[in-house]
């Protein structure tokens, strides 16, 4: 098998772009879901939070001592664009398109090649796949309410 080199998925959330990259952005601690394979440190962990505009970062915040950088942000374009590196050197590059009366939300996550090939697989399998889906499930109870 041939190790992959990215994933892409998208969603439609109804809302529009500038409204849905908000909450990707400012409510990722609601729709992001700790666990012992997108944390760190899932037992410390206890939020993860944007520093908003280029240069900030995606944190995994503990009750105790310093956050832990998971991304560094290399483009922030409210209701347009997120890029993301992370240490490893691959960049999640979220888009978001107005699409009718609803926006479509696309990740990528590229690089992959960079990594082990088990845990290329894995995030080409599971990793941005999940994340989008929790986003989008979000979105619904979100806006259903």
């Amino acid at each position: 098998m041939t190790k992959p080199a990215s994933v892409r998925v998208t969603v439609y959330v109804a809302v529009d772009p500038a409204a849905a990259f908000e909450v990707f952005t400012a409510e990722i601690d609601e729709w992001y879901r700790r666990g012992p394979h997108n944390f760190f440190d899932p037992v410390r962990a206890v939020a993860i939070r944007f520093e908003p505009g280029v240069g900030g970062r995606l944190l995994e915040v503990y009750g105790e001592g310093k956050p832990r950088e998971m991304a560094r942000v290399e483009v922030w374009e409210p209701g347009i664009r997120l890029l993301l590196r992370d240490s490893r050197d691959t960049e999640i590059d979220v888009t978001f398109e107005a699409s009718g009366d609803e926006t479509k939300v696309t990740l990528e996550h590229r690089g992959l090649e960079r990594l082990p090939t088990a845990e290329a697989e894995s995030h080409a399998r599971f990793g941005g796949r999940l994340l989008i889906a929790w986003f989008s499930e979000y979105m619904r109870e979100r806006t259903s309410a």
